[in-house]
């Protein structure tokens, strides 16, 4: 897939970054670990953060676009008038996160989150529940949805 925008206005809640919209209209955050490129300067030992990278997740937030039979395109979920950041009903959402798998880091997602459950997993994210709780939560709620 190709990366078609960077948006400055949608930003990810958990990292704060900037959300890259795919051609598919999925968007991910644009999160890069600090630990990610090698340091120039050696750092004093106290000031020194850890090596390896940690899961973590990301609940992110996307409109989805859809070219009708018309041909014209259509953005989800539907929206009178002005699109509200800080209503979860005006966005579809989305988790994504990293693990490590046969020494390599792979990035994994899950998409089409329940928006009922959106305030449940912004919760656990700010208790600091484990990354496997949230996702069996968020995969407990999608089963529920269907």
């Amino acid at each position: 897939m190709q990366c078609t925008q960077q948006s400055n206005s949608v930003n990810c809640p958990s990292c704060e970054s900037p959300l890259i919209t795919l051609n598919n209209g999925c968007g991910v955050c644009g999160w890069t670990p600090e630990n990610f490129l090698e340091e120039s300067e050696p750092q004093p030992e106290t000031v020194r953060k850890p090596k390896g990278r940690q899961r973590k997740g990301c609940l992110y937030r996307y409109i989805e676009n859809k070219k009708l039979k018309n041909g014209s395109i259509a953005s989800y979920p539907r929206v009178i008038g002005h699109r509200e950041q800080g209503n979860p009903t005006h966005w579809r959402w989305g988790f994504n996160w990293e693990e490590k798998i046969d020494g390599e880091w792979k990035g994994r997602s899950i998409g089409s989150v329940p928006v009922g459950a959106v305030p449940m997993i912004q919760s656990m994210q700010r208790e600091g529940a484990s990354l496997e709780e949230i996702i069996g939560f968020i995969r407990r709620a999608k089963s529920k949805k269907s």
